[in-house]
């Protein structure tokens, strides 16, 4: 493989997490030119050419995005989540969601009744059951990790944990993982397919210097919802959504704006697959 075109990628995904990272702030673009050693003007092609946008529509996507989560799961006023998304009034982002998301905010907000019939934007003819859901609220340390990208559905994630695996082998890292971890950035229901962000991650020591096609970052501590799921990794999302449509309208708890955690607790490669536990963490405040 071309090392300038991976090292050009590198530099791209550390920008893509910078925005993440300061959503509550516009990121200006000759900030990030300027760490990537480009000029805006070639910062800017070549950053729209990898992500399929330029950074301020990518920017204003996933404002909306966390925009449509807090719609669903807080009782936020919309003009606090308006200002929350960089938009000088209600109107403006009325506007701008609607576009987006085909609902005004307020329709958009009813549909919370409806959570736990929804998955991937389309009504399921028959909602899951779970009965015997059970959740405990845990207090988790930050955890340092690496973690390789995988930018489409989620259903093919698997090639970044193959890129993952492949830079802990380089780094004679294979075999020694503390947790695996996976993190679905966004909510397929509001998301584009194409656009959904996942990160295949494994736990480090704090001190390790991350290069190559993997990034280090620093998972948040704090309070999590956590379950224990059983069973294929393929029926995760369904669990997810028993949690947040059914566990969580009346546990009296609110989220926050990090993204939930699969934490990976056997191995898939010698566990049978009714057999593959994985613990589901939601951030709390």
């Amino acid at each position: 493989m071309n090392t300038k075109k991976v090292h050009i990628r590198e530099q791209i995904a550390q920008s893509q997490r910078y925005i993440e990272e300061h959503l509550n702030t516009t990121v200006p673009l000759e900030s990030l030119a300027e760490q990537c050693g480009y000029s805006p003007l070639y910062f800017h092609s070549i950053f729209t050419g990898i992500v399929g946008e330029g950074v301020k529509e990518y920017q204003r996507r996933l404002r909306l995005q966390r925009a449509a989560t807090q719609l669903l799961f807080s009782e936020t006023s919309l003009i606090e989540i308006a200002l929350d998304a960089g938009y000088e009034s209600q109107e403006g982002f009325s506007r701008a969601f609607k576009k987006r998301f085909a609902y005004s905010p307020l329709k958009f907000r009813r549909l919370q009744s409806d959570y736990s019939f929804l998955s991937g934007g389309k009504l399921m003819d028959t909602p899951t059951q779970h009965t015997d859901l059970e959740v405990t609220i845990k207090k988790c340390a930050p955890i340092t990790v690496a973690a390789a990208r995988h930018i489409g559905p989620y259903s093919e994630c698997k090639t970044a944990f193959s890129t993952l695996c492949n830079w802990a082998r380089e780094q004679g890292l294979y075999g020694s993982f503390r947790q695996v971890f996976g993190i679905s950035h966004d909510d397929p229901r509001t998301t584009p397919a194409e656009k959904l962000r996942y990160d295949a991650c494994m736990e480090i020591p704090e001190d390790f210097v991350v290069a190559g096609e993997a990034q280090k970052y620093t998972i948040h501590g704090g309070r999590y919802a956590c379950c224990i799921h059983k069973g294929s990794y393929a029926k995760i999302p369904e669990t997810f959504v028993a949690m947040l449509g059914s566990w969580f309208p009346d546990s009296g708890e609110e989220l926050t704006n990090h993204p939930p955690l699969e934490v990976y607790l056997n191995c898939p490669s010698s566990t049978p697959e009714d057999e593959l536990l994985t613990e589901l963490r939601i951030p709390l405040k």
